[in-house]
């Protein structure tokens, strides 16, 4: 046998030495790894908003009543809870760490305006992994939070309320969305940011929303004024230091109207339990007017190149409203 022969042998001997070798070990971590099963079903009951005002109080509690074993197994004997809390206005912290069956409200306090993360952590000793669960909260000032805004605008008092104005053809103009009035949904359900986002409003209420002295424009009059490129009414506004509007190419915000449009989206009110939809993809504005039993209303795109014509039910969806001066 040559000297060639021999080595070729002796390689594939080690070769096949190496592969006995890592099949043992693969075998070994095989018989000696165990998953280790997750607690799952944990939530966070309380009473708070997702938009706050400044220093409010807020109790959370663990909802620990749907809490299961991943792997079907029984829940450990001893669970315990605890939360933390942190923002990017400084605070950190560990609010409570409750043993055992211990599941009381806990009280937080929300300071300066800021985003607010509050997480809640279930622990079983080492059999499980940990459940966990978090609640994000803004916290609004109304003075600050909406920045961006054209600060040079003449303004109208009407029932306490304070509206921005522009002049678009020889029509007068609300510059923010409607609100103050009667009828008409906050976004949310948060008080906080009515006077920033407006109120929503179906078409039926519309009709009757605008203040003495000022009209809901028919499509008309929207046309006469406002069909023009999106960017000339899109304000680069930001809520909470983010911008508002996203960036696309195809569009160029310069909101040379001083129209002032944000894109708060609109309220599908067939859906209880969501009824925000397209919030900083739209702006949409009820008219007067109605096709059949449907209402006509005007609307503004992130990404479109065009105001767009769109009909909705009167009674499910609502919009916002800009009134026109008489």
């Amino acid at each position: 046998m040559g000297f060639k022969e021999k080595m070729m042998k002796k390689a594939i001997f080690y070769v096949i030495l190496l592969l006995i070798a890592f099949q043992a070990i693969s075998c070994k971590k095989k018989d000696d790894t165990t998953t280790t099963p997750s607690l799952l079903g944990l939530d966070i009951d309380g009473e708070y908003d997702n938009f706050m005002g400044e220093n409010s109080d807020i109790w959370v509690q663990a909802d620990v009543e749907d809490l299961y074993v991943s792997n079907g197994s029984k829940l450990p004997e001893k669970i315990g809870i605890y939360f933390t809390v942190s923002s990017n206005v400084g605070v950190r912290d560990t609010v409570t760490r409750d043993v055992d069956a211990s599941n009381p409200k806990h009280y937080i306090h929300l300071g300066e305006a800021g985003n607010y993360i509050i997480q809640c952590f279930a622990y079983g000793g080492e059999s499980v992994y940990n459940a966990s669960a978090s609640i994000n909260i803004t916290v609004v000032n109304p003075e600050t939070a909406l920045t961006g805004l054209p600060e040079d605008l003449p303004t109208v008092e009407i029932g306490g309320n304070t509206f921005r104005t522009t002049t678009v053809e020889g029509k007068t103009w609300m510059a923010n969305n409607l609100y103050g009035t009667e009828s008409g949904r906050d976004y949310q359900k948060a008080e906080i940011l009515t006077s920033l986002f407006g109120k929503y409003y179906t078409w039926t209420e519309a009709q009757t929303a605008c203040p003495e002295g000022w009209h809901l424009p028919t499509a008309a009059e929207f046309d006469e004024g406002l069909d023009l490129d999106p960017g000339s009414l899109m304000v680069d506004a930001s809520f909470v230091n983010v911008k508002m509007w996203s960036y696309w190419p195809q569009v160029t915000i310069s909101n040379r109207t001083k129209f002032c449009a944000i894109p708060v989206g609109y309220l599908d009110l067939n859906k209880e339990e969501d009824p925000e939809q397209a919030y900083k993809k739209y702006a949409c504005f009820w008219t007067q007017d109605q096709v059949e039993d449907r209402g006509v209303f005007r609307s503004i795109f992130e990404q479109g190149e065009v105001v767009q014509k769109s009909l909705g039910d009167k009674n499910t969806l609502a919009l916002s409203v800009r009134c026109v001066k008489d």
